[in-house]
């Protein structure tokens, strides 16, 4: 393993079979803002990754037996993830000695604690339910990062169809980490399904393949230059400025409601016509489809401000996420770390300055086609000015370190207050068919996805590409946001004039 400048970081052994390291500022961001809002049973930014999958039962095999089997390759392979990527089973504790967060890997100490992991760590959901539809239903984010596997009911052409859903504290792993693992889990689960002995992982040695924090895997200084410092000041001082004697663009919420309630997530998806023509239609723009989509929603925004009876200018204040493994060394740039949370925020505000028009105002198509270029062009040139930028990564610590909520004490902190203002950011998880196969052995498997946990009343969006389908999906809270209106909102970022897409 690296060696890091600073040795706070490294795994060290505490205990027999207990391996602790302190977190950087990325886990420590998540691992606070988990805690604020601990009072309300559920974790904020929680990650859940759903993946459908299909096996065809083979004739003169029962239904029943070959489900056993399934079910059993399935725990066989996450048993083996977690020997190769033990971080899968690593929680975030505050040690109120030394005041600071710790990442905790306990190692087995005895075919009982292992099966005891496996028991508490693979869930059998039967309640009959599509995998959305539980993950809409407000269920538990465990301690652990824990697979759920949610059956289909029982069907006549001898398919066996579940969805496996992974909820995980957001300090453990992301969004791409999420994808990565699914990949690394089915490669396992398909050789496990195929053996018909199939030797289990000796355990002990395991804490070897425990991930670092993104600070180690990138190679980022403990300290900024005078250079990077200035450029930070700078930074802040811009964000300000720009709410400043400005209305800020945000979605309207539902304000009779103070606390959050459960976490939805909503879709709609495009065509494969649709998605070529959007694509052939950004190219020719010089876009990215992240870069129209994030423009799209700009304008989406817009068309939410109340119109009053003179047009005024209002602010779309956002950011970016930005996937940092490209930034870490190997084997940390590999999928051999998808337990992890490399990934950054940007620092500099997104600003899109808007129009609202006046009430009983026509919109102008022509006029708003100029408008999204023009938005598009601006939203492109802080994309690149952020990709371009070499010494980005030394400033992300920095990043997150400005928005980590201080430690509340012992007893359960007050759920913070809303925010009065709040946005609609994107998270692009780009085209998954690069990093989860489309079968694995007998395994088929089917639309992946991955969301954080709403809590607050902004919307999450995500954007990916599957099978040359095009996905927007929305994340949100429902105390303060319904289906209807969210699904509003994505429909809202239609850039040009294709086929309507179809709303899941």
């Amino acid at each position: 393993m690296a060696i890091s400048a600073n040795t706070r970081f490294e795994w060290k052994l505490t205990k027999p079979g207990r391996w602790e390291r302190d977190i950087d500022e990325v886990e420590e961001f998540y691992a606070s803002l988990a805690k604020a809002y601990e009072g309300t049973g559920r974790v904020f930014f929680a990650m859940t990754g759903l993946i459908s999958i299909s096996v065809l039962v083979q004739p003169g095999t029962g239904f029943l037996e070959a489900e056993r089997k399934i079910e059993q390759a399935l725990q066989n392979a996450w048993i083996r993830l977690r020997f190769d990527h033990p971080t899968i089973a690593s929680r975030v504790q505050y040690d109120p000695v030394q005041k600071k967060y710790k990442k905790i890997y306990q190692s087995f100490t005895d075919s009982a604690s292992q099966r005891q992991w496996l028991d508490d760590t693979f869930c059998v959901v039967t309640e009959g339910m599509s995998g959305l539809d539980w993950c809409n239903s407000d269920p538990p984010v465990p301690d652990l990062p824990t697979l759920y596997l949610v059956k289909a009911p029982a069907s006549n052409d001898q398919t066996f169809r579940a969805d496996l859903v992974l909820r995980s504290h957001h300090d453990i792993i992301d969004g791409m980490g999420t994808l990565l693992l699914f990949n690394n889990f089915f490669s396992l689960a398909a050789d496990a399904y195929e053996q018909t002995k199939y030797e289990l992982p000796q355990f002990g040695e395991e804490w070897s393949n425990l991930s670092p924090p993104l600070r180690v895997a990138a190679g980022i200084p403990e300290t900024l230059s005078p250079e990077h410092e200035e450029h930070m000041r700078g930074i802040l001082k811009h964000n300000a400025f720009l709410r400043e004697g400005i209305q800020t663009a945000s979605p309207p919420f539902q304000r009779q409601n103070t606390l959050p309630g459960k976490h939805q997530r909503v879709a709609v998806t495009l065509s494969e016509n649709t998605t070529a023509s959007l694509l052939e239609k950004c190219r020719s723009l010089g876009l990215s489809v992240t870069h129209a989509y994030h423009a799209a929603i700009a304008l989406a925004v817009r068309d939410l401000q109340e119109r009053k009876e003179n047009e005024r200018m209002v602010r779309y204040i956002s950011y970016c996420l930005v996937n940092e493994r490209h930034h870490c060394k190997p084997p940390y740039s590999t999928p051999n770390h998808p337990a992890s949370v490399y990934h950054s925020v940007s620092g500099r505000c997104l600003a899109v300055d808007l129009t609202v028009p006046a009430l009983g105002s026509f919109k102008d198509t022509s006029t708003d086609e100029e408008i999204f270029r023009a938005i598009a062009q601006h939203v492109r040139d802080y994309y690149l000015e952020i990709r371009d930028n070499q010494e980005y990564i030394k400033l992300v610590p920095s990043f997150w370190a400005m928005s980590i909520l201080p430690y509340p004490g012992p007893d359960l902190p007050q759920i913070p207050a809303r925010n009065e203002t709040p946005s609609v950011s994107i998270s692009s998880m780009g085209v998954l068919d690069k990093v989860i196969r489309h079968s694995y052995g007998s395994f088929s498997v089917e639309n992946p996805w991955v969301t954080g946990e709403e809590l607050g009343t902004g919307l999450g969006v995500f954007l990916d590409t599957w099978k040359g389908r095009l996905t927007l999906s929305a994340a949100y809270n429902d105390a303060w946001h319904g289906k209807k209106e969210v699904l509003d909102v994505l429909n809202g970022c239609d850039m040009f004039p294709y086929s309507k897409p179809k709303a899941h």
